[in-house]
This record gives C-alpha cells, sequence and structure tokens, in this order.
C-alpha cells in the first residue's frame, strides 16, 4: 500500500468513516490523508454534505449529536471519541483498539468541524444562508417568452427554499455570490442558498466566475460542483442526469454508494444516475447542443428585412451556372474573385425552394485558395447599416450532409476576408457529425476559437449570428430535435469601426478538395436602424 491513498482509495475510506464501516488501520490511514492534505480535507466535508443532502440526514444528526455531546462534556482542548449509542456492526473494530481509534476520530470531527464552520460563512450543508430570517439569495436578471407556474414564480424575495417553475421560455437569474444561471422551460428548480441550487427537473447552464468557485448544483443522484467553469445539467423523468462542461472544469460527486467523484474538463459529458457516473456516453454525444447558454437581450431600433426564400429567380443578383440570379448580391471582399459570372458552384432550385452550394477547397485561416471560395452574401449599407446598429443573419439548412475532415458551412459578417468573424459547424474526424464553432478572424489568422456540442449529419437547422449590443453570437438550432445551443466570442473590436460590412453564407472543404453540396432553404437578415421608416 503507498503512502498517500489514490483518489479512489481516499473516497472509499470517506465512505467507510460515514457508514461507520473502517477497522482501525483503515481508520488510521484516513487520519493520516486527512492530516496530510488540504484537498482530501476538502473532499471529506463534501463527501458528508453529499451524505447528508441525499437521504442521510438522520443518522448525520445522530452522529453529529453523538460528537458534540462528547466534545461538550470532556471542555476544550480534550482528546475525545465520539459516543457510541449503536450495538457494534460488522467491520467495527475490537474493544482493545477503541483508544486508537478515538485519537483518529477525534481528529476526524474536528477537521470536519473546522472546514465546515468555514464553509459556513456562504452555507450550511444545505445550502441555507446561517444567521437571522430567510434572506434574498437570487434575482431575475432576464427572461424570454417566459411562462411560470402558479405558486412557483420568482418573486420580491427570492430566499432560500424558494422553488421556481418555469412552464415556457427562458430564465435568466443570478446569486448572490455571483453565478449567473439560465433555466430552460420546462423545469423546476430550488434556490438552496447563495451559491447551490437544487435542479428537480429540466436544464440549466451555469456560468460562475472565479469569486464563486464552489457553486453546486444538486441532482437527485449526485452533486455537480463547479472548479471555475460553465457547464450545463439537464435532469430527467427517472432522477438521471447530463452534465455538459463547455468552460473549466467540475467535479460530479454521487450519492453514497455510487463510486467515486469523477472531474469532468472542457468538452467533457457525463450521465449520472443510480449506478453512478459514466463519462461521455456515447448516446449523449450531442447533448451539448441542446443547452440554451445565453438569453440575447433585445435590439433597439426599427428592424429592416430582407429575406429570400430561394424560390423564384432574382434578376440582378448573383448568378447560378444556368445563369439564373439567386438573390445574393455580393461576395465577401477577398473571396471568389476567380469565380466566372455563371458560378458553377451555385445552383438555385425553384421548384424545392432552395439554393445548393457545392464546396471548392479553401479557407478563410490563412486564406488559403480564396480566390475560388464560396461566401455569397449581401452589404448591410442596404438595410440601413452604418457601422453602429445591431444586426443578424439567419438561414435554414435542410438536411444537412457530410463533409471531410475540417469541412464546414455557415454564416459570416465582415469587412473582407482578413476582417471577419464567421461560425456555423465544421466536420470532426468522424464525417457523420458537426462541431458548432465561432472564430474571429483579423489579419488573416483564426482567433479565440470556440467549440461546443455535436450535430449529426441530416439534421435540419437553422443558424443565426447575431449582433446585439455590439456583441456577437452564434445560435445553432436542430429544427429535428427543437434543441438549440448559442456560442459567445471574445469581442472582435477590429469590426467596430467599420461603415459597412458584408454578411452572408460560406461552405468550404478546407482540407480536401472532395466536393459536398449544402441546401439553404432560407435566408433573413435585420438591421435594427435608428430612424427606419421615418
Amino acid at each position: 500500500m503507498t503512502d498517500v491513498p489514490t483518489d479512489d482509495e481516499l473516497a472509499d475510506l470517506i465512505d467507510g468513516y460515514l457508514d461507520d464501516a473502517l477497522d482501525a488501520a483503515q481508520f488510521a490511514r484516513l487520519e493520516a490523508a486527512l492530516r496530510a492534505d488540504t484537498a482530501a480535507r476538502e473532499r471529506f466535508v463534501r463527501y458528508a454534505q453529499v451524505h447528508t443532502d441525499l437521504h442521510a440526514e438522520a443518522k448525520a444528526h445522530r452522529a453529529a449529536g453523538r460528537a458534540l455531546a462528547a466534545l461538550g462534556a470532556a471542555g476544550a482542548g480534550a482528546v475525545v471519541a465520539p459516543v457510541a449509542s449503536t450495538p457494534a456492526r460488522r467491520g467495527r473494530p475490537p474493544r482493545w483498539w477503541r483508544p486508537v481509534i478515538a485519537t483518529a476520530a477525534s481528529v476526524i470531527v474536528a477537521v470536519a468541524l473546522t472546514w465546515a464552520v468555514a464553509r459556513r460563512q456562504v452555507s450550511d450543508p444545505v445550502g441555507v444562508p446561517v444567521g437571522g430570517p430567510a434572506t434574498e439569495v437570487a434575482w431575475l436578471t432576464n427572461a424570454q417568452d417566459s411562462r411560470w407556474a402558479a405558486g412557483a414564480a420568482p418573486g420580491a424575495n427570492m430566499a432560500a427554499g424558494c422553488v421556481l417553475r418555469l412552464d415556457a421560455g427562458l430564465a435568466e437569474f443570478r446569486l448572490q455570490s455571483g453565478p449567473t444561471v439560465v433555466l430552460q422551460a420546462p423545469a423546476t428548480v430550488e434556490l438552496r442558498g447563495p451559491n447551490a441550487v437544487r435542479l428537480v427537473a429540466g436544464r440549466l447552464t451555469a456560468a460562475v466566475p472565479e469569486a464563486a468557485r464552489g457553486f453546486e448544483v444538486l441532482t437527485p443522484h449526485a452533486r455537480v460542483v463547479d472548479l471555475g467553469t460553465e457547464f450545463g445539467v439537464a435532469v430527467a423523468a427517472d432522477g438521471s442526469a447530463d452534465v455538459v462542461v463547455f468552460q473549466g472544469k467540475v467535479e460530479v460527486v454521487p450519492a453514497p454508494g455510487g463510486g467515486p467523484a469523477v472531474a469532468l474538463s472542457a468538452n467533457d459529458t457525463a450521465r449520472v444516475a443510480v449506478g453512478g457516473v459514466r463519462v461521455n456516453p456515447a448516446e449523449r454525444r450531442a447533448d451539448a447542443a441542446s443547452f440554451v447558454r445565453r438569453i440575447p437581450a433585445a435590439q433597439a431600433g426599427v428592424p429592416r428585412t430582407l429575406a429570400i426564400d430561394f424560390g423564384l429567380p432574382a434578376p440582378g443578383t448573383l448568378m447560378d451556372a444556368s445563369g439564373v440570379g439567386v438573390g445574393l448580391t455580393d461576395r465577401l471582399p477577398g473571396t471568389g474573385a476567380a469565380l466566372p459570372p455563371h458560378d458553377p458552384n451555385l445552383r438555385l432550385d425553384g421548384v424545392k425552394g432552395l439554393l445548393e452550394v457545392t464546396t471548392t477547397r479553401s479557407d478563410i485561416n490563412t486564406q488559403f485558395q480564396l480566390d475560388r471560395g464560396e461566401y455569397p452574401g449581401v452589404r448591410l449599407s442596404a438595410l440601413g447599416f452604418t457601422g453602429r446598429e445591431d444586426f443578424e443573419v439567419a438561414a435554414v439548412l435542410p438536411h444537412i450532409p457530410s463533409l471531410a475532415a475540417v469541412g464546414q458551412f455557415g454564416l459570416y459578417a465582415g469587412a473582407r476576408s482578413d476582417r471577419v468573424i464567421r461560425g456555423g459547424l465544421i466536420s470532426r474526424r468522424t464525417v457523420t457529425e458537426y462541431r458548432q464553432f465561432l472564430a474571429n478572424n483579423d489579419g488573416g489568422r483564426d482567433s479565440d476559437s470556440n467549440y461546443v456540442g455535436v450535430v449529426p449529419t441530416g439534421t435540419d437547422v437553422r443558424l443565426t449570428l447575431r449582433r446585439v449590443a455590439g456583441k456577437y453570437s452564434m445560435t445553432v438550432e436542430s429544427l429535428s430535435t427543437g434543441a438549440a445551443s448559442t456560442l459567445s466570442i471574445r469581442h472582435p473590436a477590429f469590426l467596430d469601426a467599420e461603415p459597412d460590412l458584408y454578411v452572408g453564407l460560406f461552405a468550404a472543404n478546407a482540407g480536401s478538395d472532395e466536393r459536398g453540396t449544402v441546401g439553404v432553404k432560407e435566408f433573413r437578415v435585420t438591421v435594427w436602424a435608428a430612424g427606419a421608416g421615418e
């Protein structure tokens, strides 16, 4: 046996202590681990809290009462063992070992009490604020198309113990310690304190600042502990839960008997059920895309919209291979210079109301072969854009095809090919699925790239690239399942001074000469122009 317990062994030792099932040697090993390692002591306290929260309150209260009674009887500074009030069980050491165990147990109790007192400055083991009557621990900060159940809506005093049930729409609230939580209907959540919630059913995402590290989401079978991150949790009707990490790390601490705690990092997913934690289950690979991470703010100004349904030819616009105008008017500057007027990569199917765009081998990143790159679109100035206004561009792509590795398609907004933000879907190593992505490009190289989720081929999707209050985001919505995910990015300040921008579609096989065709059913651009219509 090594001098330092492994993570799995430490978990077994803590479980054994909580179940009164350690022998003398195991007690001594746990004592040594707690004396030597701060992280081990923190883990001991978290396990004790889970033991309490997940249907073991009675046992924990009895143990605490015995320990405190013994400490009180002995006086300050005494070394005291917990007082036994139940018959000896299998696994309890013989009487002649009790002086040894007394010393070990007193250390464990003292350490646990010390760390519990420190944590009570934020919350007690079940998340209820300490001291005085119920106080407000959260505030509603945003909502979209929300409808609340009667008697379960956010009120003036969102105190610990408050239960919120969202029947429709989205809602965002901020906890007193700093985390921002987005709730997706239908969902039910209980506020447990300034740094903890219990998700009873439905979905939420949490963005946690460093100052609130340790924020917890309780589920029926585990506790998800933030380690400085952004993550999502979904609880199903059977009590099982899915955990998705977008950034940073979390620790999933199962109920006693559910196995050891499991650490998850960015892009990891896990299923939590009665039997424990299963990391990256194959059947949940697409689950990340179903979480809403941001609620877009309302745009200011009067909307001016251009909508193209590709059902009829549009004379005077970019022409397809047969010379028919497709409705899109411009190309992103720096792209398409080598393409002929009758573009062989565009085909308007008026019967289906579909614009088919065939990929070429090109890439905005490194500006590779952009003279043949397909980046058709429109100029925002045609809709009243002067550089200050918010806007959004959206497209519907039915039955998305498979593309070779690094194949990609989506939407862009920019002044030229080397000053642009673009996002959409990019193929993974397997050609049957895509990741959602969003990237800045200032000077010809991608930067600040974000990737999340998995979308399978054959899905009908709607892509939306927005600028709201000057901030950009990309939403991928599965029209096949109703799931949606919004990805944000570092603000592309290099576009702030541009008086005009181009927005549009792109499709490329960046790493292969293999061709693929992406169908576009609808294309819509809206600019919220000040004074429009006056």
